[in-house]
């Protein structure tokens, strides 16, 4: 991930952590305050310019990563987080939006917190210590984002950079620590995922469970895969279809089409002179809940 994060000179450097210290302050853990107290109190700062929601992000993150003494839980975190946003929105107007700033903040720092704890995770050279931490750090920061996604404030590409950046596109086999990490994302985001692009989840669960087979992992590791893959095919979307293949047989065209279970949802035959745009549109009518835009490969039999 590349982010363009602002320099600062010496004297604006200051302002920014005495705002970050501010609002750390209003959100040490107090007995008896509102989410949207503390949204309140954090939209009561001085803010005078885009950069400086940067502090107000990174106060939030903190207060939840598990690296202070005291920490936020969830929901609570995520919901002062939906407070603040929904209060910045009553005060934007025109050209200043408050609430964009924020959110941007909030997801930039979410991900550069991201990007150090996997350094140090992967790192030869972190003492056992300074790993477990690290890792202990990041399924928080992963369970925050997945959070804020579901909470609107972040877009399912934010999902995708985490999960690719957790299990790389290539050959190489993951560490059982990135697999359970993408377990603990996909748990909370999953069903929702599946509602916004579920040929990337499809595909994802699917990569989890070929490198699996090739791993050594453990049988915990492996069960959660397999929990993932049950998930997937019964309560994400189970009836949606992802597969569709057509075959030539005389004057007719054959179509079957399956589910993410790879369970057949239905066949029928069609007329082979129908134009390919006419033929979309029919098997799009026999299906439920077919892709937006769905594509049949010709095969002659």
């Amino acid at each position: 991930m590349v982010h363009r994060r602002a320099h600062f000179s010496t004297g604006t450097a200051g302002r920014m952590a005495d705002i970050e210290r501010q609002a750390l302050r209003i959100l040490q853990p107090v007995e008896g305050r509102t989410s949207r107290q503390l949204a309140e109190e954090l939209a009561s700062l001085e803010i005078f310019s885009a950069e400086e929601f940067e502090p107000v992000a990174k106060a939030l993150v903190r207060s939840f990563d598990g690296s202070r003494e005291s920490c936020l839980t969830l929901p609570y975190s995520v919901v002062v987080a939906c407070e603040l946003r929904n209060r910045l929105r009553q005060v934007s107007s025109g050209t200043d939006n408050p609430d964009h700033h924020f959110r941007r903040a909030l997801l930039e720092e979410c991900q550069d917190k991201f990007e150090s704890l996997l350094q140090v995770v992967d790192s030869s050279t972190a003492s056992k210590s300074e790993a477990a931490l690290a890792e202990k750090c990041l399924v928080r920061i992963v369970t925050f984002i997945g959070h804020l996604f579901l909470g609107k404030l972040g877009a399912h590409k934010v999902i995708h950079c985490i999960l690719t950046d957790l299990i790389d596109p290539g050959d190489s086999l993951p560490t059982e620590f990135r697999v359970k990490c993408s377990h603990t994302l996909l748990k909370i985001v999953g069903h929702a995922l599946a509602d916004v692009d579920v040929s990337f989840l499809v595909a994802f669960i699917g990569r989890l469970v070929e490198l699996t087979a090739k791993s050594s992992f453990g049988a915990h590791t492996r069960r959660l895969v397999e929990e993932l893959q049950e998930i997937s095919t019964t309560s994400w979307q189970p009836e949606r279809v992802v597969s569709v293949r057509a075959e030539m047989v005389a004057s007719h065209v054959e179509v079957s089409c399956t589910n993410m279970g790879g369970e057949q949802v239905c066949a029928f035959s069609l007329m082979a002179s129908a134009k390919l745009p006419d033929l979309v549109a029919e098997v799009k009518s026999q299906i439920l809940n077919p892709f937006d835009v769905l594509t049949l490969t010709m095969m002659r039999r």
